[in-house]
């Protein structure tokens, strides 16, 4: 029997060593497949997330923007900071500011500046290009920046014009064929001659832009004589007799209303300089107030636009005078661009 007993326990312990390598096998095989098959989630997962994301857009720059007061200084000094290449301007007044050491920083760092002006304030010479314009009569008082051959700034702001003041501009971006005009005004001041160039008006990715003495007043009168609803002027200085003011009286004559801010600055001999025409322009129908009370004449009052049935914008540098029409070198820019006559209604009615 102690034979058998061990023969037996032989056997059993033989068996035990099959059971437990099958067994091992067994788990060995189930353990790893189990693995491959939760691989491929976790694979999968993040590619999918990753192809549903989609590419962060780049910022984009507003084609045409319109500007007020304080922010008209911000722009010009935002747009003259980022200019790569050239810089070429017109103004009437030229004084040193803040203005014009940002030019003369970009001349240092190789950016082309060149400055054309009617008046020379201080009688400094700036460190970039610079020339006075030569005029057969009137002054010579166009305000615009070109940057780069492609961005234009259309303004009622000079050079040395403060902060303070309130003007307006326009920006137009990657308009190169307005961009080549403004650049041969500035080729033609540095050559000692005024060009005869947009007299007639000139068709333009901006609107019409025109040089003065040309048509631009009569243009403007062909404007005011179209409306349909309503005018909304703001100038600096008028004048009664010239075309602007005859298509103003024709317009109410035809029931449209319209309504003007002029500036009420005073003259050497303290009177309001505005005043005569004013009194006319109120005697004709046309709803009429000063930028500030007939007592006080603290800030400028620069601007020189109108707005038409919300759809047409006269603006540039055109005074509403006769020596502006038919004496001065300016420059008028007529817009058809819905939002240019929007954002000029809209600064109006905020008086």
């Amino acid at each position: 029997m102690g034979e058998k007993s061990l023969n037996k326990g032989k056997y059993l312990r033989k068996l035990e060593f099959i059971l437990i390598v099958s067994i091992s096998f067994f788990l060995y095989f189930l353990l790893k497949e189990t693995p491959q098959k939760e691989e491929i989630p976790k694979i999968q997962e993040p590619e999918t997330v990753h192809a549903q994301v989609e590419p962060e857009k780049p910022e984009t720059e507003e084609k045409i923007s319109v500007y007020f007061d304080r922010d008209v200084q911000t722009i010009v000094e935002k747009m003259i900071k980022s200019a790569q290449k050239t810089i070429d301007a017109a103004t009437y007044t030229y004084s040193r500011n803040e203005i014009t050491e940002l030019l003369e920083k970009q001349a240092s760092e190789g950016v082309k500046v060149r400055l054309a002006a009617g008046k020379n304030k201080d009688k400094t010479l700036p460190a970039f290009d610079f020339s006075l314009a030569k005029t057969d009569k009137g002054i010579y008082h166009p305000k615009f920046f070109v940057f780069d051959d492609k961005d234009v700034l259309i303004l009622s702001a000079n050079i040395s014009s403060s902060s303070d003041a309130s003007n307006n501009a326009v920006l137009f971006r990657n308009v190169p064929e307005a961009a080549a005009i403004l650049r041969s005004e500035i080729d033609d001041v540095f050559a000692g001659i005024v060009g005869k160039r947009c007299a007639e008006g000139c068709g333009t990715e901006i609107g019409t832009i025109i040089f003065n003495p040309g048509k631009g007043c009569v243009k403007v009168r062909d404007e005011f004589l179209a409306a349909e609803k309503s005018v909304k002027g703001a100038v600096y200085t008028v004048t009664q007799k010239n075309p602007i003011i005859t298509g103003l009286k024709k317009a109410v004559k035809r029931g449209i209303g319209v309504q003007l801010i002029i500036d009420n600055w005073r003259g050497e001999d303290g009177k309001i300089v505005n005043k005569k025409a004013a009194n006319y322009l109120e005697s004709i129908g046309i709803k009429l107030k000063y930028d500030e009370p007939e007592s006080r004449d603290e800030h400028l009052f620069h601007h020189k636009f109108a707005e038409i049935d919300e759809k047409t914008a006269v603006f540039g540098s055109m005074n509403w005078t006769a020596s502006a029409c038919y004496r001065n070198r300016e420059i008028i820019v007529i817009s058809k661009d819905p939002f240019i006559a929007a954002s000029f209604a809209g600064y109006f009615d905020k008086f």
